[in-house]
């Protein structure tokens, strides 16, 4: 059903219009005046207006032009006997859905109204969509204090008010970190802030469609280009046109479609699965990944030009644990978040629990933050929010672990806070192994089963290397693996 404004000033054509439309259950309401119906459009905001061009006092377009202005989602039908095509043209471009001339067959007046409905409630669908995500992602909803969600923050601002944001090959961005830093949210504020923001944001997970079908997803395909594409079906690329397409999680995408993806984004144009021409593409593209593309490249996993391509404008997400500072705010906005969520007050985070949030390592970043929110505030049904609520130490954790060599040289690790990484860690181990293997660097390799190039990558450049012609050990020679002397602690 829907709710109709008639704006008629022959009173039976209105009273001919209104009965029949009524019948067809939809809720009438009818005015002889341009003035009084743009009143009633203001008061009523109805699905459709129907009103006559020619009318004492303002006209159809007029009426048009208001009732726009008062309710933008409301749509408009001009009806009239004095018709011509500049006038149609006109009330077109002015917004009108459609335009009936007279005399009025009502059987056709009443698929038009059923036309015009459905247009309207896919129009509403829309913008609901969009609605929800400008509400999924905005700049004051990346929350912290940290140097590095500042630095985030602010380099989002300048990238989105650039000009180059405006043209029709804006700059790829790659966001980079780990699972459940917010990746995803980052993207959704550039595209919400950006120029873009009207068009549409498309997301694909790189690693949840299957390889053979993700050529066709990505740029579509034509009818027959494969046993089950019986219809022609637009990509992902031109679904996106105008707005963002935001590839997560790109480092695990197959080196085969990596070329192809290569080749639109150098030039912005796509060829679907089956077709013989190409279509140009007007999108932004933003890459994540919680892979080190640089290690997939040293591997050849991943192909530098393309990797050298997305990180045009790199964007870094460090994990919470190297952010403590951002835990407490980032926990009293999933706190708020949740609540209004469940529809129930809010709670009152107490110190106790504050401090076991502050101390818990966080490996799954702010995305398992925000699941022990949210858990702890269905075990919450008073107005504190406790230790037990949250299911968490309330201790420091304590996850260290000591590598010794030779009962002499240690390498620390503290697991709770990523300190070394590991790529550190082996650094230091290929290192320590260097030294007490008196400097040899095929022997080094020998024992740690690497090769001596890869050896001398570890060792950085930063030692002078004694190749020793002839010193090669073979596993059965090599003194056992200097990284570990059976001296190995762990504290937790």
């Amino acid at each position: 059903m829907a709710r109709i404004l008639v704006v008629e000033d022959e009173p039976v054509l209105r009273r001919n219009i209104v009965d029949r439309l009524r019948a067809e259950g939809h809720e009438l309401f009818d005015t002889p005046s341009g003035e009084t119906g743009v009143e009633l459009c203001t008061l009523l905001a109805p699905d459709l207006v129907l009103t006559d061009l020619r009318l004492p006092g303002i006209d159809g377009l007029e009426v048009l032009k208001r009732c726009k202005q008062v309710s933008a989602r409301s749509m408009v039908v001009l009806v009239t006997a004095h018709g011509t095509q500049k006038t149609a043209i006109e009330a077109i471009r002015n917004g009108a859905y459609d335009y009936l001339n007279k005399p009025v067959e009502l059987k056709e007046l009443v698929l038009l109204v059923e036309r015009a409905m459905s247009h309207g409630r896919a129009l509403d669908n829309v913008r609901y969509v969009q609605d929800v995500e400008r509400r999924r992602g905005r700049l004051d909803q990346i929350i912290g204090v940290s140097r590095n969600t500042q630095d985030i923050k602010q380099r989002i601002r300048r990238l989105v008010s650039s000009p180059a944001m405006t043209v029709q090959n804006p700059p790829t961005v790659l966001i980079t970190g780990e699972t459940g830093t917010g990746k995803d949210l980052i993207a959704h504020a550039i595209h919400n802030e950006g120029p873009r923001a009207g068009g549409p944001f498309v997301q694909v997970n790189c690693t949840a469609v299957s390889e053979h079908l993700f050529e066709s997803e990505l740029f579509g395909h034509v009818r027959g280009a494969f046993t089950d594409a019986r219809t022609a079906k637009k990509g992902l690329f031109e679904v996106a046109e105008g707005g963002t397409l935001f590839l997560d999680e790109i480092g695990h995408m197959s080196t085969a479609l990596q070329s192809k993806m290569l080749l639109v984004l150098e030039t912005r144009r796509i060829r679907p699965v089956g077709a013989t021409d190409e279509r140009p593409v007007n999108v932004h593209v933003i890459a994540a990944t919680n892979r080190d593309l640089q290690n997939a490249v040293a591997a050849n996993e991943f192909r530098a030009d393309l990797f050298h391509r997305l990180k045009v404008f790199e964007l870094h997400l460090d994990p919470l644990r190297q952010r403590p500072e951002d835990i407490l705010p980032l926990a009293d906005a999933f706190v708020n978040l949740h609540s209004h969520r469940f529809r129930r007050a809010t709670p009152r985070l107490t110190p106790a629990a504050a401090d076991a949030i502050q101390a818990h390592p966080w490996l799954g970043n702010v995305r398992e933050l925000s699941h022990v929110v949210e858990s702890a505030l269905l075990a919450c049904d008073g107005d504190e929010l406790l230790p037990r609520h949250l299911r968490i130490s309330a201790e420091p954790a304590t996850a260290t672990m000591e590598l010794s060599v030779n009962g002499r040289r240690c390498v620390n690790i503290d697991l709770r806070r990523g300190h070394p990484s590991l790529d550190e860690v082996q650094r230091l181990i290929v290192r320590a192994a260097f030294e007490e293997l008196g400097r040899d660097i095929e022997k080094t390799a020998c024992v740690l089963g690497l090769t001596v190039t890869k050896a001398r990558e570890l060792l950085d450049g930063g030692i002078d290397v004694d190749d020793r012609a002839g010193k090669r050990c073979s596993p059965a020679d090599a003194p056992g693996p200097p990284g570990h002397s059976g001296k190995t602690r762990r504290n937790t």
